[in-house]
């Protein structure tokens, strides 16, 4: 695939579909933002033709505005082994739809232990949530997958929380869902039926309500289990349950920002960083969004310029970087079959936008990116005992 020349005399970035991108021309930053910002736009909206349409509640940016009428396209079909084009999702539900799609697709192709990431609410109004918005939320979408999943394959969902207080909490804001299913999907934590110093406490100060089911019968019973709302310090608490309980059947780490957790082990009161190596990097993400915003200064009005995209992944298709636009799609702009890691992410969407403009080794570009683009958990390939997490 060759770029396209807009009319515009700016070539901007697209995806070549070849694991790679295709160079573009340094910004003039002479020329307007407002001839850059109209150049970028006319050249996007020849690239990206595959775009979903969805008339429901809206799903990653509830703020975006749309910019026109949407074209149909069918993607309720088999992913795509090649990735997408665009992804632009309209509500949680499609977005928990294709995380299912995902998830099924890992377990035919053999995997038993995956990961789904994206945000459990919508980005534009996260600064007015609290803690229990997000934990109320992860709970209701999680058990929303299980439905799908137990629809589309008869398998017994076991929803795991991480301790008998927020299992408590839960499985009463949830009882009716759950009643609904029979016992087709039902709740539990990770310290159900754990014998010893920890289950005791789990037990003293866990709410003891005769109102609420005993889950250990239900969690033997199950063909596969779905974690959320963990923290780091019960990250140990899902292995010991993951050799204990769930042997070779599938589990699920469903919104854990394992990214964010990884960046406190081996730090004071956590666990070690072998968690990582050992335990971790054993986990294949098979549905993957992270959002991330940057900006950089410019040396033309307004000075500052701001962009956002997102790390994605809906296996078996590669890893992508996506650019997000202004009306919340976000467009391929690189992939691989290997994970990026998050510097790269970076320095892929300021090429996109043309803002890659610091001399390769200058001391401009070593200000703005440090001495070290990478973090422990990415640079330490040799000591993982699967390199699944990348893949």
């Amino acid at each position: 695939m060759q770029a396209k020349v807009c009319n515009c005399d700016l070539q901007p970035i697209v995806c070549s579909r070849q694991h790679a991108f295709l160079p573009i021309s340094r910004l003039r930053l002479q020329q307007s933002v407002r001839h850059l910002t109209r150049a970028v736009d006319c050249h996007r909206k020849r690239a990206c033709t595959s775009i979903q349409c969805r008339s429901a509640q809206p799903g990653l940016d509830a703020g975006a505005s749309s910019s026109g009428p949407r074209q149909q396209t069918n993607t309720r079909g088999p992913i795509a082994a090649d990735g997408r084009d665009v992804y632009w999702p309209q509500s949680f539900k499609e977005i928990t739809e294709d995380a299912v799609k995902a998830v099924l697709a890992a377990i035919e192709k053999g995997h038993r232990r995956i990961e789904v990431e994206f945000p459990p609410l919508p980005t534009s109004d996260s600064t007015m949530r609290t803690s229990d918005d997000y934990i109320d939320s992860n709970v209701r979408l999680a058990l929303s997958a299980a439905g799908m999943i137990n629809s589309r394959n008869g398998k017994r969902v076991h929803l795991l929380v991480p301790d008998r207080a927020e299992y408590v909490r839960s499985y009463k804001m949830f009882k009716p869902s759950l009643d609904l299913s029979d016992g087709e999907l039902t709740m539990g934590y990770l310290n159900e039926g754990r014998k010893g110093f920890m289950g005791g406490l789990s037990k003293i100060f866990g709410n003891n309500d005769n109102a609420v089911a005993s889950p250990g019968e239900a969690a033997a019973k199950a063909d596969m289990y779905i974690c959320v709302n963990a923290s780091t310090v019960e990250l140990p608490d899902i292995e010991r349950y993951v050799a204990e309980y769930v042997g070779d059947k599938p589990i699920v780490l469903w919104n854990l920002e394992l990214d964010t957790l990884r960046a406190d082990l081996g730090l004071l009161g956590f666990p070690k960083k072998d968690l990582q190596y050992r335990f971790l990097s054993t986990f294949l993400p098979a549905f993957y969004i992270r959002q991330r915003e940057y900006s950089k200064s410019v040396a033309v009005a307004p000075y500052i310029m701001n962009y956002a995209g997102a790390l994605f992944r809906e296996f078996p298709a590669p890893w992508q970087v996506m650019l997000r636009q202004d009306n919340g799609r976000y467009v391929c702009v690189a992939e691989d079959k290997q994970r990026y890691p998050l510097g790269v992410v970076k320095q892929t969407l300021m090429q996109a936008m043309g803002l890659d403009t610091d001399k390769k080794g200058s001391a401009l570009a070593f200000f703005r990116t440090g001495y070290k683009t990478t973090t422990w958990w990415e640079d330490g390939a040799q000591l993982e005992k699967s390199d699944k997490w990348r893949s």
